[in-house]
């Protein structure tokens, strides 16, 4: 599709959320939902949940009609649109939203969540003095989050270079985010971090640009990285998680009864995308063995040393911007 022609159907799409988000006395809501994963991932699939559940609950009042792939433009365009109510609501990844809400970067604190079960891991993003202070942060701002889901799942790596331990990412070319937390983690380790979009990915590892590169299992199995990927590396580095974020504005225009039914549809669209998530870090983990790669699990002392590494580099960071009431109470949620 020419580039022109997309950008005729996103204004089209765009000129119709602002039409509904403005036509409350018609009782009907269009949600555009963007996100940049592949289809069918998990993020994908969270977001046709929700969209199933919404239209039933609310008998159409609600309508969401989802875009995969960054079809209406990269994590920043998305970001931008949403806050501007040009597009409804995303889910996503936290790490690219860190130039609108500053404090999603005590996420990218690498090993902060290692060794917690998931109960515990909700409760600080979801139920905590650090969670108040990010929904106030995202509002302030004019998003609403609806929840963060996980399942203590982490992004891991995939590489063409066998890596049996912590020394062994020095001089790795690695993929990461344009993410300067990400950045200073990999460089802790001795690692060439290049960051290079999502979309020109899988031709950079299969022409050897970069020789490897770190997402979740779903991520990188949709993606088609076993393809051109031969080892899996259990690093757990930084935690997975898919935060659900709407246009404030556009929610608040919503009556009461409409909205305490789309609050129901996203919990249970949440709880849906838990039980993919724990599902995935079985199934998606054994599809990419089970598709030729190796899978290299580090013992918990390297995962040590990774993170004596990385963690003060990239807190060091986070302080320095954000300031220590922010981080402080992050940590203290951790306890």
């Amino acid at each position: 599709m020419k580039k022109s022609l997309c950008f005729a159907l996103v204004m089209v799409l765009v000129l119709g959320v602002v039409s509904c988000a403005t036509a409350s006395s018609k009782g009907e809501f269009l949600y555009i939902m963007g996100h940049g994963a592949a289809e069918n991932s998990i993020g994908d699939l969270y977001c046709k949940k929700f969209k199933e559940l919404v239209e039933a609950k609310t008998d159409g009042v609600v309508t969401v009609d989802v875009y995969s792939g960054n079809q209406l433009g990269g994590y920043p365009e998305m970001m931008q649109s949403l806050r501007d109510g040009d597009i409804g609501g995303m889910i996503f990844q936290p790490s690219p939203a860190v130039s609108f809400v500053p404090e999603l970067a005590v996420l990218d604190i690498p090993y902060a969540f290692l060794g917690m079960n998931q109960a515990q891991i909700d409760k600080c993003l979801n139920d905590s003095e650090f969670s108040k202070i990010l929904y106030e942060s995202f509002s302030q701002k004019g998003y609403k989050v609806m929840s963060f889901a996980e399942a203590a799942t982490f992004r891991e790596v995939t590489a063409n270079r066998e890596i049996n331990s912590a020394a062994d990412f020095k001089g790795l070319n690695i993929r990461t985010l344009e993410n300067n937390n990400h950045i200073a983690f990999w460089r802790a380790l001795g690692a060439n971090p290049t960051p290079v979009a999502f979309s020109e990915l899988y031709l950079s590892l299969q022409q050897g640009l970069v020789d490897a590169q770190e997402n979740p299992y779903d991520t990188a199995l949709n993606a088609g990285f076993p393809e051109v990927q031969k080892y899996l590396v259990e690093t757990h580095h930084i935690l997975y998680p898919n935060l659900f974020v709407v246009n404030k504005e556009l929610y608040e225009s919503m009556p009461a009864d409409i909205q305490a039914k789309f609050n129901e549809a996203a919990a249970e669209a949440k709880e849906f995308a838990v039980n993919l998530m724990k599902d995935s870090a079985a199934t998606d983990r054994q599809r990419m063995i089970d598709a030729g790669m190796k899978d290299i699990v580090l013992s918990d002392e390297e995962l040590g040393k990774m993170r004596d590494a990385g963690l003060p580099a990239v807190e060091k960071l986070v302080r320095e911007s954000l300031g220590d009431a922010t981080v402080n109470a992050f940590m203290n949620s951790l306890k």
